[in-house]
């Protein structure tokens, strides 16, 4: 068995259980026996992440491999918002007084983030590189700047001169 496999059976393993405890903490078992929960080894900065339209969480690989305390935290957490959704909607802040008040009542203290100090991990987690878009006119050499593509701009005073207006577009790498 892979390591992979062997940390989606624990994940699923210890999710039973606390599947178990939040529904009757949140007195709302059938929102969570509908809720998936995925290991993910692409989360590198959360430690999870919820789709609560979807009913659907991921939990970062190294919560998983770390100590049971946490990970039951996390996955308390994710699972709040997803609740939150299906009891409130869209209508309700992600870490609002609802949200807050199921993680109360599963006995955890609310709170968005974790003090890196508390993970325990010897490397901090992994930061984005930030990215940015260089849009440049050929013919005039103007430039735009965006944190993504955007195939729709055009250069304005070429194109009133008769021109395309078609940009380069390049990715430039932001320290």
């Amino acid at each position: 068995m892979t390591e992979t496999n062997q940390l989606q059976n624990h994940l699923i393993g210890v999710w039973g259980q606390q599947q178990a405890v939040l529904g009757g903490a949140w007195n709302s078992a059938g929102a969570l026996e509908e809720l998936n929960v995925q290991l993910s080894h692409r989360l590198t900065r959360a430690l999870g992440c919820s789709y609560p339209s979807r009913a659907l969480i991921r939990i970062a690989a190294r919560v998983v491999d770390g100590p049971r305390a946490l990970l039951e935290e996390v996955l308390a957490h994710e699972a709040a918002h997803v609740v939150v959704f299906k009891l409130h909607g869209r209508s309700t802040r992600p870490h609002g007084p609802e949200w807050a008040e199921l993680m109360r009542q599963a006995g955890f203290k609310p709170r968005r983030t974790m003090p890196a100090g508390e993970l325990g991990w010897q490397q901090p987690l992994r930061r984005r590189k930030r990215v940015s878009w260089r849009h440049t006119c050929p013919v005039c050499h103007s430039m735009r700047m965006a944190g993504r593509p955007v195939r729709e701009w055009a250069c304005a005073a070429c194109r009133e001169a008769g021109l395309t207006g078609e940009l380069i577009i390049e990715r430039v790498a932001v320290a």
